[in-house]
């Protein structure tokens, strides 16, 4: 009886739906309160509710958890594969662009987290 393991080569294109799933969602959330305002004339209740949704607090956390998943789930896999053999046995150019896609995810979001923390990036696109 033999005990054969199936070695785990990370998909570049399931790496690329998490990292589209990840930016759907936070495209999403950020389009919550300008959906409100297609449906809504209260001007005081859309502007609670995007001073209630996009607190800093609550993006920060949003992108941060968005960095953890898209880390654990498309970055790492691609940089490190489980089995080391599987480099040579393909062409890495898609595997390698979408990892710098995950990377340029990575500094884009540090960065917004940098200017939303400086106080040079106000959250209210609504303009309220």
């Amino acid at each position: 009886m033999t005990n054969s393991t199936a070695s785990y080569s990370p998909s570049p294109g399931r790496c690329l739906a998490v990292l589209l799933a990840t930016g759907a969602v936070l495209w999403t959330g950020w389009q919550l309160p300008a959906w409100y305002r297609l449906g809504s004339d209260d001007a005081a209740v859309l502007g609670g509710l995007v001073h209630l949704w996009q607190q800093p607090v609550l993006v920060a956390l949003l992108l941060a958890t968005a960095n953890a998943v898209v880390l654990y789930q498309a970055t790492l896999p691609l940089a490190l594969p489980a089995d080391p053999a599987s480099l040579l046995d393909r062409p890495r150019h898609l595997a390698d662009f979408v990892f710098w896609l995950c990377v340029v995810f990575h500094l884009s979001s540090l960065l917004l987290l940098l200017l939303i923390g400086a106080g040079w990036l106000p959250l209210n696109p609504l303009g309220l």
